[in-house]
């Protein structure tokens, strides 16, 4: 069984959803952002309206090799926010090396997907196509095998990279080749693709699971990281005891934040100046190094 899916960004304009839904149309990727600092500017308005029609969606990051990985990853989950119960897992938009070669590549998305999957807490899928087989040399890679493949293929015979031995979701169509579906609601042409398996399929999907590369959660030792990325902005905010007690070290060691358990614009440039005291990545974002930096040392 295949159900029948579209992808959009600000190409697409303004998107008819409701008749889009009516159409057969189960799914929607919707593009919120694009290396370290573009979001989409239709992503606002796509990301809640896919939903109220009834849709299964998804939001996508174009990748940026140039740029920082983890830095990209929390611009995207910045961004997106927190995924609910009819919210395909995240995607990484593989198709372009920035004039990188394949290792740094590799590299780089190897550290996108550890990131993006700490913060979302689910699997990320990874888009790519014949970019991974001509332009990457087509590895085998056991991390990448993991996770799942939305192939891009506009031929009757997808051919699947090396890393994976089937596809989830297949971009069979950019509109205009192989046989497009005749679809209501969008003006000119529009990503097609299919999912392999039915609504319960894609609701199971939904339902995601921790990531074999998320770290584990906070055991009985209050220092241990709690394996959540603190990022700001985020919407909701990253809050709770565990953000509290990392601000209460902070403000220990004389940087200037309220304890109040919510990570927001002090406590970041509080982190940036820990961050910047400490000699680490400055990048506002409370990870493994910074907590053990900060709340274990």
């Amino acid at each position: 069984m295949r159900t029948l899916g579209v992808d959009v960004s600000r190409w697409q304009g303004d998107v008819n959803w409701s008749a889009l839904a009516a159409s057969g149309v189960r799914f929607a990727f919707v593009k919120a952002t694009e290396g370290s600092r573009f979001v989409d500017p239709t992503f606002a308005r796509n990301w809640p309206l896919a939903h109220e029609a009834g849709l299964f969606r998804g939001a996508y990051h174009f990748g940026r090799p140039g740029g920082d990985a983890e830095t990209q990853a929390a611009h995207f989950a910045a961004t997106v926010g927190d995924l609910g119960l009819r919210d395909l897992p995240p995607v990484l938009d593989l198709e372009e090396s920035d004039g990188h070669g394949a290792k740094h590549v590799l590299q780089w998305a190897e550290a996108f997907v550890r990131m993006a999957e700490s913060l979302f807490g689910r699997q990320v899928i990874l888009y790519t196509g014949g970019f991974w087989r001509f332009q990457l040399g087509n590895p085998d890679i056991a991390f990448f095998r993991q996770r799942k493949l939305w192939l891009a293929a506009y031929t009757r015979s997808p051919v699947v990279p090396a890393s994976w031995q089937d596809w989830t979701f297949w971009q069979y169509s950019d509109g205009t080749h192989n046989a497009p579906a005749s679809l209501p609601g969008l003006v000119g042409p529009v990503d097609q693709n299919f999912f392999q398996g039915g609504e319960a399929d894609l609701a199971a999907l939904c339902e995601g699971s921790r990531p074999p590369s998320a770290a584990p959660q906070a055991g009985s030792n209050p220092q241990t990281w709690p394996g959540i990325h603190f990022i700001w902005p985020k919407d909701p905010p990253v809050s709770g005891n565990t953000v509290r007690l990392f601000q209460t070290r902070l403000a220990v060691l004389g940087f200037q934040v309220a304890a109040d358990g919510v990570y927001g614009p002090q406590s970041r440039a509080a982190c940036l100046a820990f961050q910047r005291e400490r000699g680490l990545n400055q990048d506002g974002i409370v990870g493994p190094a910074t907590w053990d930096a900060c709340v274990r040392d």
